[in-house]
């Protein structure tokens, strides 16, 4: 069987909308819920900020790991807690 071209083939990559992630946009559904000038503004600078840390190659997921990572730390004990102790 022959199959060319898959339609799953870019199931994974995430959704863009103009070029930029599409979780960008969620703040303007916020605007639409409620539309005042102060909210269009927030998620206009929302937008904005989401496509300066993809300009830096960072996405929404990568960037929550690294905050986590930076308020975790560089160690990681493996270990279940209460059997800590007992090896060690």
């Amino acid at each position: 069987m022959n199959i060319r071209h898959s339609v799953w083939r870019d199931a994974a990559r995430p959704l863009r909308i103009l070029g930029i992630d599409a979780r960008a946009f969620f703040p303007l559904l916020m605007w639409l819920y409620h539309p005042r000038k102060w909210t269009f503004a927030a998620g206009m600078i929302a937008i904005l900020g989401f496509f300066l840390m993809e300009k830096k190659g960072l996405t929404l997921p990568v960037l929550l790991r690294a905050i986590r990572h930076r308020l975790r730390g560089t160690v990681i004990v493996a270990r279940y807690g209460p059997n800590r102790s007992r090896f060690e």
